[in-house]
């Protein structure tokens, strides 16, 4: 049994690598505006709504100003009396561009593509959490153990519109890249995922990830990957 619980500690971290490929954590104090610390543009991807496009899955599509709400999660855009709604079925759309960004909703998520090529897309996936900062002893803090998500944050931390706090908590953002192939396969951007989407050619695959390094929790990396898988024949 203790051999066996050793080795379960020993292959732990290298799962959680595997799925959590990057995770930032920043504190926000009490009164302060939590959408400063979702993004360079607060609760949204891009600075501003900007022309976008979505495809549906019978062939039809739609134009507006569109962006992508960090805080709820949501493709959002404008409509034709200004106001600034969520897609009601995103579950029917085949494709969503925004400024150029192409974006796919897949099981209850929406992806982001960083890498897109014929045979396979890297994309990204992000989750938010919330965790109240306790104090301790002495007055130290310390991260609380119950997270919220945007699906189910209300308002015990969130006090008014502009998202000010009413006690400081940690913002726990978490990015996940995946492999999207075959149309609707995936595989999470690791190395074993990589050699699970081109099985026919581990050894190409191997030999590429030793020579460059590959760095699996850095973008810029992972791009290089996926660029070389999609080339090979």
């Amino acid at each position: 049994m203790l051999k066996k619980i050793i080795l379960l500690l020993l292959i732990l971290p290298n799962m959680l690598v595997a799925f959590s490929q990057e995770t930032e954590k920043i504190t926000v104090k009490s009164g302060d505006d939590i959408a400063a610390a979702l993004s360079s543009y607060g609760m949204y991807r891009f600075q501003a709504f900007t022309d976008g496009t979505v495809v549906f899955r019978n062939g039809t599509s739609v134009n507006a100003k569109m962006n992508y709400n960090i805080y709820l999660g949501l493709i959002q855009f404008i409509d034709a009396k200004g106001d600034t709604l969520a897609l009601s079925s995103p579950e029917t759309t085949d494709s969503i561009s925004v400024d150029n960004h192409l974006f796919y909703y897949h099981r209850k998520y929406y992806f982001q593509v960083m890498a897109n090529y014929e045979n396979c897309k890297l994309v990204m996936k992000q989750k938010i959490e919330f965790r109240p900062v306790k104090v301790g002893a002495y007055g130290t803090y310390s991260p609380g153990t119950s997270a919220q998500t945007y699906e189910s944050l209300s308002t015990p931390y969130v006090i008014n519109s502009k998202l000010a706090l009413n006690e400081d908590i940690i913002v726990i953002k978490e990015t996940i890249y995946y492999l999207f192939y075959k149309k609707y396969r995936e595989e999470k951007a690791s190395h074993q995922g990589f050699l699970a989407a081109f099985p026919d050619h581990k050894n190409e695959i191997e030999v590429f990830i030793k020579e460059n390094k590959t760095n699996f929790n850095r973008l810029g990396d992972l791009q290089k990957l996926t660029a070389f898988c999609a080339a090979l024949k």
